[in-house]
């Protein structure tokens, strides 16, 4: 099947009835190459375009509704996404899940966006379209593609916690917290925001024993080797009441 005749059809399936319809059949499809009961749930997730549970008696999938026009070898991947470990099984999910990675890049219009976009990476004190062309420059070798911008300014109580940057990983979005765009907050430390996030992009999740590791080893030594990671760790531990309050 065509990449445009794959559009075409995953179209269809954009209507609450023909979803419906869709996912039965995937559902259906799924159970016979598993043997086994499967339950379906389809959304419009950014992130994880699929995932499984195994619960008494059935699979539990949760699928992005791109997957209910996929062509019969995606399905087949979809299956041994899920399949036993035993026996080679590793290797056979490894290479489903690089046939599901590339059936998401070919379908990634129909990813919905975050409803704040347009994405704005200039703020008042600090441009990140900028510092992430520097890091990328730098560091990646101009490899990481990825837009980024300003996250939305929300006000009402004083936070506890903060969560200074997100890597959409499918809509290769980087998204940074308003509450760095002041001057108090030195432009080294958001450069360091901004690279951890980069990051999430050229060391990706991958699953281990059957959990899915964010931040394994070459993460965490890719991280420390950044030049001002030191620096601002210990930044973000002297200044952590003025993160966690609100920019003027």
């Amino acid at each position: 099947m065509s990449t445009k005749q794959s559009n075409r059809q995953l179209s269809l399936f954009r209507s609450r009835e023909s979803r419906v319809v869709g996912a039965h059949r995937l559902a259906d499809d799924l159970s016979a190459l598993l043997g086994e009961r499967v339950r379906l749930t389809v959304n419009d997730n950014r992130s994880t375009m699929v995932s499984y549970r195994r619960g008494e008696g059935e699979i539990h999938y949760r699928v992005h509704h791109m997957f209910l026009g996929a062509p019969d070898d995606v399905v087949s991947a979809l299956a041994g996404f899920a399949g036993p470990a035993r026996g080679g099984g590793v290797v056979r999910r490894r290479q489903a899940g690089n046939r599901i990675d590339a059936f998401v890049r070919q379908n990634r219009e129909h990813i919905a966006e975050p409803h704040h976009l347009h994405l704005q990476p200039r703020g008042r004190a600090h441009d990140l379209q900028a510092i992430f062309d520097r890091l990328n420059t730098t560091h990646f070798g101009g490899r990481v593609e990825a837009r980024i911008g300003w996250g939305p300014v929300r006000t009402g109580r004083r936070r506890r916690t903060v969560k200074t940057g997100v890597y959409v990983q499918d809509a290769r979005i980087i998204r940074i917290h308003p509450t760095l765009d002041r001057p108090e907050v030195p432009e080294f430390y958001v450069a360091a925001v901004v690279f951890h996030e980069m990051l999430h992009q050229a060391v990706p999740a991958r699953e281990v024993n059957g959990k899915r590791v964010v931040h394994g080893p070459e993460f965490r030594q890719r991280e420390r080797a950044y030049p001002d990671h030191d620096r601002a760790r210990s930044w973000e531990a002297e200044n952590l009441s003025l993160l966690l309050s609100s920019p003027a």
